[in-house]
């Protein structure tokens, strides 16, 4: 995503998935990463985006350390950028593309198509 762009959901999706074939990440940075894409894909893909922890913890039913070890795993992957503010204020959110622009939104945008043949469609006769 850019700074005022939009964000091609599925495009994404299928980026962070074909990612961790070959660098994987824990199944608690994997949702927090869902549970970020959600929450960004609603408010309409801003460039940041606060969220407090306790929205994080109830989407995902994490420990506060098992939150904050997620999402440094995410940031030391270069996925996202965690600021901190101070006091009780929620902590400022971005996400960091896989394409690193915008992107087409069309669903039939060649990109959305995926270029991994992870499965076989079942063929029914």
């Amino acid at each position: 995503m850019e700074v005022g762009g939009a964000m091609n959901y599925i495009a994404e999706l299928n980026a962070f998935y074909a990612r961790l074939l070959v660098r994987p990440l824990s199944s608690e940075a994997q949702a927090l990463w869902g549970v970020l894409m959600h929450l960004f894909n609603r408010a309409g893909w801003p460039p940041q985006l606060t969220v407090a922890a306790s929205t994080l913890l109830g989407f995902l039913g994490y420990s506060y350390a098992t939150l904050s070890r997620a999402r440094g795993e995410l940031v030391a992957a270069g996925l996202l950028v965690h600021t901190p503010r101070p006091g009780r204020l929620a902590p400022y959110y971005e996400l960091q593309p896989f394409n690193g622009k915008t992107v087409d939104k069309s669903v039939d945008n060649p990109v959305d198509k995926p270029r991994l043949a992870l499965v076989k469609p079942i063929c029914q006769s």
